[in-house]
């Protein structure tokens, strides 16, 4: 089993990453406050919660609601900034994807942790992995009236398996969890925002390469 405390560090980043990007998104589409944090919420904890109907192990969650309170307290704070200091841009792209890549890298190796600590093969840990770290976001994207990151743009449900993949990789080779865990959550972010900064795109039918 992971280490309590250090696992519980990890999940503490992802659900503030992950609730960032979906109250950004939220303002960007022009929500009310309940809209915001119905984003922020879903967006925090989706992912999540597939998995572990998936798992058939009993919804985190809702055994201990703190993931909640995390995200409430999140939507809170940039409800009060885009109110009173809309000058700091809340919501612009750059936070937005920067935060979705945060909550991306970590949920996606928490949730492959989660999937060996549970028993199932390596394969099917990396699946739940990448639906952990991607099922939030596709959640928060429809809401918001937009196509889904993992479907379109820049790189992004490749990253999630290479950092799956990496993890489980490390753990296999004995590697102190901890170490492989943060080794794959910096891989995973890292390429991410590569993938941004470099429009790194997979190709598309009928699609004209760029000039």
């Amino acid at each position: 089993m992971p280490d309590i405390d250090a696992f519980a560090g990890l999940q503490l980043v992802g659900l503030v990453a992950f609730a960032l990007s979906g109250a950004a998104v939220a303002v960007r589409a022009g929500m009310d406050w309940l809209g915001i944090v119905v984003l922020a919420t879903i967006t925090s904890i989706g992912g999540g919660t597939i998995r572990d109907l998936l798992i058939g192990d009993g919804v985190g969650w809702v055994v201990e609601p703190w993931p909640i309170w995390v995200a409430l307290a999140t939507s809170a704070v940039v409800i009060g900034v885009s109110h009173w200091s809309p000058q700091h841009e809340p919501d612009s792209l750059r936070v937005v994807l920067v935060a979705d890549a945060a909550g991306l890298a970590v949920f996606t190796v928490l949730g492959t942790t989660l999937a060996l600590s549970a028993g199932v093969e390596r394969d099917v840990a990396v699946l739940l992995g990448v639906v952990t770290g991607v099922g939030g976001g596709v959640i928060r994207d429809v809401l918001a009236g937009q196509r889904p990151l993992v479907l379109v743009g820049q790189v992004y449900a490749l990253t999630a398996i290479a950092g799956s993949v990496l993890f489980v990789a490390l753990d296999a080779a004995d590697l102190d969890r901890d170490l492989a865990r943060w080794s794959a959550v910096a891989v995973t972010f890292v390429l991410r925002v590569l993938a941004i900064r470099f429009d790194w795109t997979l190709p598309r039918p009928g699609a004209r390469p760029r000039p």
